[in-house]
Order: structure tokens, then sequence, then C-alpha cells
């Protein structure tokens, strides 16, 4: 039975890590502390419990690395869009394999089971009981419950630890960090799709934005009728859990786009359930790019352990051009050493020539993984259409996750652009309807909903830069890859983003609000795509 919870866990936590210097050194650890209404401590877990954790490895010679990415995407050198292939990332790059074989035979000795190996060598995952884990590590791993990310969910049991990590001084010097840790997947069975492919319309279908309309505001639309669907790009989708690939197939035929299912690749776990996220997300990406290659990389659930691995293993793979997710947590929820991961894997996607887009979120703060330099982080606004499908009008939303990020300093593409970020990489880059005033429709468990939020306006996106991607194809041009230092440094480029000028997200108590403004503004970035022109800009 768990005990009241331990609220002076925070203070206990901070006297902790004030004695570690005295105690000797400690492996960087994304296992969480107390933190009021997000991580509640209930004690000490029992020993017996299980437990999975990622063990996190250092990318070789990052200055080289960062300079060459900076090569690749200057239009002035040699190397312009010259995109690297896994196969040099792994020989220059990737941790040695001998630093990963040490590690895991330590833990293997430790008694605990090797798992999974991701395929750039970033990270390993372990599984064992807790008592193993606090012999190895010289802690006590604690029953924590977090706040569930979704709006209106239970909240979640986990682990965390009010004292640091201290394994063996050479695992410490060959391991990064242990970058997250959690209670075991749920096992048993995916339960039947059942049901059948239902073609019909939503009733009032003025509740919702269709994709018709989306596609006419932000002129995806033109890029169709030019026959520039998303052919020969694969869409990659970071996801939890699955979907029913009837509702797919319902949304689409509803709105009279045939297209192929996804792609499946399960990174962990066995998948036993569906989500509501992972469902409007490849509906939304699959019809903004009816033409594309869809790729759903998923994680057994929407936990961080999950949604990072399955992360990583999407761009270690290497084969989508353009990559999508919109499970996010808030900055300050998530540890240093999670921050870091992400961005890690991210900038191995702008070596590869990825365009990665990630959700702001929505709660006017910023996001992990969308304050990564290397992701393009799409917040959200407020769309109105007139009634003959034109735009009247399109705001910032107040809920449009921005800010100032507390992990990655300003890139030297955002200096001369962003003024007053303090130092810090600012969000978010560019933005798309997300407010619950003007939301989407999607189809899901047989039933037709309305919804908003940025988890729709990153798969727009991503299906939007999928058509760009198929018009640069047929003209005989490399993929468009990472877009932020062409969006911050090209006059043209930013001239293919419709201005977001009015709207602010409010500020309180953990927060300062930001409003819209001319220009480059943290709710909206350079403001909301006009695809056609946008993929006629960029170099």
């Amino acid at each position: 039975m768990r005990s009241f919870p331990v609220w002076c866990g925070a203070l206990l936590a901070l006297l902790g890590t004030a004695c570690a210097e005295d105690e000797g050194p400690v492996l960087p650890s994304g296992v969480p502390e107390p933190y009021e209404r997000v991580y509640i401590d209930f004690g000490p877990a029992p020993p017996k419990d299980r437990f999975r954790a990622l063990m996190a490895f250092r990318t070789r010679d990052v200055e080289a690395l960062e300079t060459e990415i900076d090569a690749i995407y200057d239009p002035e050198d040699p190397q312009f869009r010259q995109y690297m292939t896994v196969e040099r990332w792994m020989e220059r790059f990737a941790p040695p394999e001998s630093d990963l074989a040490a590690v895991e035979g330590w833990l293997t000795g430790q008694g605990m089971q090797i798992t999974r190996r991701s395929k750039n060598r970033l990270l390993v995952e372990f599984t064992g009981t807790i008592e193993q884990f606090n012999a190895a590590f010289d802690t006590e791993l604690r029953d924590f419950e977090r706040e569930n990310p979704s709006a209106g969910g239970k909240p979640l049991r986990t682990y965390g630890a009010l004292t640091p990590l201290r394994p063996p001084q050479n695992i410490i010097d060959t391991a990064e960090s242990l970058v997250a840790i959690d209670v075991p997947a749920e096992t048993g069975e995916l339960p039947g799709e059942g049901g059948s492919i239902e073609v019909a319309l939503p009733e009032p279908v003025a509740d919702g934005f269709t994709p018709a309309q989306i596609g006419r505001a932000y002129e995806v639309d033109t890029l169709h009728e030019a026959g520039h669907l998303g052919e020969g790009v694969k869409l990659g989708l970071v996801v939890g859990a699955t979907f029913k690939t009837k509702d797919l197939q319902s949304f689409w035929r509803s709105f009279d786009v045939s297209r192929d299912n996804p792609t499946e690749i399960a990174t962990a776990d066995p998948i036993v359930t569906r989500y509501i996220e992972t469902t409007l997300d490849t509906e939304w990406a699959g019809v903004m790019a009816p033409g594309a290659e869809l790729v759903a990389y998923q994680g057994p659930d929407a936990r961080t352990i999950s949604i990072l691995y399955a992360w990583n293993e999407a761009i270690a793979a290497g084969e989508v051009s353009v990559l999508s997710t919109s499970f996010a947590h808030r900055e300050e929820t998530e540890a240093e050493p999670i921050r870091q991961q992400y961005n890690a894997a991210a900038r191995m996607g702008a070596a590869l020539g990825m365009t990665i887009v990630v959700a702001s979120g929505d709660s006017a703060r910023p996001d992990v993984p969308s304050s990564s330099p290397y992701v393009t982080c799409v917040g959200g606004t407020r769309l109105t259409l007139g009634a003959d499908g034109e735009v009247e009008a399109e705001v910032a939303w107040s809920g449009s996750g921005s800010g100032r990020s507390r992990s990655f300093t300003t890139p030297s593409w955002q200096m001369d652009v962003v003024t007053d970020a303090q130092g810090r990489r600012a969000v978010s880059d560019v933005a798309l309807n997300a407010s619950p005033e003007s939301g989407y429709w999607l189809y899901y468990l047989g039933e037709w909903e309305h919804r908003a939020g940025t988890s729709f306006a990153a798969p727009v996106f991503a299906g939007l830069m999928a058509s760009v991607n198929s018009r640069r194809l047929a003209e005989g041009k490399p993929v468009a890859g990472w877009l932020n230092p062409a969006l911050y440094r090209i006059p043209e480029v930013q001239a293919a983003f419709r201005d977001i000028t009015e709207g602010k997200t409010p500020g309180d108590e953990h927060t300062q609000g930001f409003e819209a403004d001319e220009g480059w503004d943290y709710p909206t970035g350079w403001g909301a795509p006009l695809a056609d022109k946008l993929a006629e800009a960029l170099p």
C-alpha cells in the first residue's frame, strides 16, 4: 500500500545533489526527482518489481559533425545538400562498439538483461529488478506517479529517485547517461480491428475543418493539382502504440483520398493498444501527401522511454525524408539527458537530409523534442475561413507551445533574428491551425470526432513538406532536408509564409506570455506556410 506523498522529496533531492560533489562522480541521469503536480513520490519501489531503462552513448567528434552539417546547408558551400549516408555517419560519428560492449557486459554481470541496441549505437535498453538496479547504481528507485501528458488522462506509475546514480568509474567514463527509466510496457494481445470501412462525411461538416479546406488554406492544393502529391517520398511518423487501419481508410476515403496503409515498424516491445494521437497523426499526414509512402515507427506506449527509442530508431534507419511526431512533454518536466538525447538523434537526421517536424505542444511553453535546434517546431494558430473557403483571418493561438529553451543555446542561424532570447534557442519556427475554436475532423474507433491542438499542425506540415519534396524530386533536386537554416537566413523562404501579426500566449506564474508581431515571433515563428510558394523558394 502506498504511503502519503513525499512532498519534501524535492528538498531532499537538492540536498543530495549538493552533497554529490563531495561523494565522487555520478552518472548523468534522466531519472526524475519529485516535482510538484508532475512527479509525486510514494516511497521506495518494491525490490522485486521490474523496470526498463535506456543507457545513452556519446556521438563521436560532435564538433566535426556540426561543421559538416553547416556546410551541407550552406548554399555557397560545395557540399550544399550533399547529405550523408547512414554508413558514413556510422563510420565517422557513431559511438565505438567497444563502449557498448563494455557497458552491456557490466549490466549483465549485475544480473540484468540487454533487450535491444539501437541501430546507430546511441542507445541500449536493458531490464531487471529494482533491487538489481539499486545495487548496481548505488541508489534507491522510488515509486512515483507522474501527471498524464494527455489532458484528462489518469496519472501514470513510474520510477524516480532522490539520490544520484553512482555506478563504477569506468561506466561513468564510458556511457553518456542513464537517459530514461520506467515501469515495463504492458503485455497482452492487440484486439482485432472488427467493424468495417465506412465512407460517409461527418455531420455537420462545418463543425471541423476538412482536408480540402486545410489544403487550400496552406496552398497544398496547388501542389496537388500540379501532380505533386508526395510520390517518391517516404514520410515517417514516430508514434506510441498503433491505430486501426479501418479508421484510417474510413477517414481517407470519406474525403475522396485513395492511398495505401502505412508500413508499421514496431521498434521495441509488442503493441497491445491503440491511441487517438497515433490515429490523427497518421490520418492527417497521409491525407496531406496521398502519394507518399507512410512509415509508422511505433513504440509500445507514449512514455518517454518508448517514444525516445522509437524516435532514435526512425532517424537511424535513414529511410524517410520527412519525419514527424506529436508526442511531446513540457521541457521542464523532462531531465536534461532526455532533451540532449532527442537532440543527438535529430542532429543525425539533419546530416542525413531529413526534414524533422515536431508539434510545439499546447501549454504555451517549450516542449521536448521541439526545442531541439535540429527540428522545425510547429506552433499553433486560429484559422478563420470565409464563406467560399478563403482565409479570412489567422491569429496566434493562445496555447501555442513557445518560448526560450532551457537546454539549447541560440543557434547561429537565429542570432540575427531573435534578439531577446537571452542566449537560448527560441521556438516556434512555423505555425498552422491548432485552436479548438477551429479544429479538425478525425475518425477513431469507428466514430467521427472533432479535436484540435498542435498535434494536428505537425502532421499537416509534415504532409505539406512531403508534397514539397515530391515536386523537388520531379525537378531533379534533392529533398529539402533540415529547414531551419534556410528558414531564418533566406528572405524568399520567409516570404513563403503568411505572417501572423495578431494574437498572443498569456503569461502566468510559470511562463512569460508572447505576442504575435510582424516577421518572426514566439507563438507562430515565421507564420503559416504557403506550400506552393515554399516549394518555389527553397534553394
